[in-house]
């Protein structure tokens, strides 16, 4: 059967938690919960019934959208499941008339983006997680 790909497909806190941690990617128990309430859609790829792929949008539904958090399980990735999830995201963005989607991401990752269509463009990010900003 392989891998499907599906959004807003049933996923839960603690599989997306797992799925984090695979990827060296912290997860404080319950953040998904919120974040599946409050994007504007998402999407999943499974493996029979394993959590192999996760991505989410959020949007204004207007003019522009934000990929967030793609993840794809290390066992699954350079298979073309990433790839996938950011085919599925834009493509429904579009459909839905919205006019640019947007994503940030470690330079390490700037040539996966460039193949899925994305133009590089500088730009800058305040992490008050990582980052000391006085404001």
């Amino acid at each position: 059967m392989g891998v499907q790909v599906a959004r807003e497909a049933s996923v839960t806190d603690e599989e997306i938690g797992a799925l984090r941690a695979t990827v060296g990617w912290d997860h404080e128990p319950g953040t998904y919960d919120r974040v599946l309430k409050g994007v504007y859609t998402y999407f999943v790829a499974r493996d029979g019934e394993r959590l192999v792929g996760f991505v989410s949008v959020i949007s204004d539904g207007v003019a522009d959208a934000f990929l967030v958090d793609l993840i794809v399980h290390p066992d699954y990735q350079n298979r073309g499941i990433g790839a996938q999830l950011v085919k599925n995201a834009v493509r429904y963005a579009k459909s839905l008339g919205i006019q640019c989607v947007q994503v940030t991401f470690n330079k390490e990752n700037e040539d996966f983006y460039r193949k899925c269509g994305f133009h590089i463009f500088g730009g800058g990010i305040i992490d008050f997680k990582t980052m000391e900003v006085a404001l």
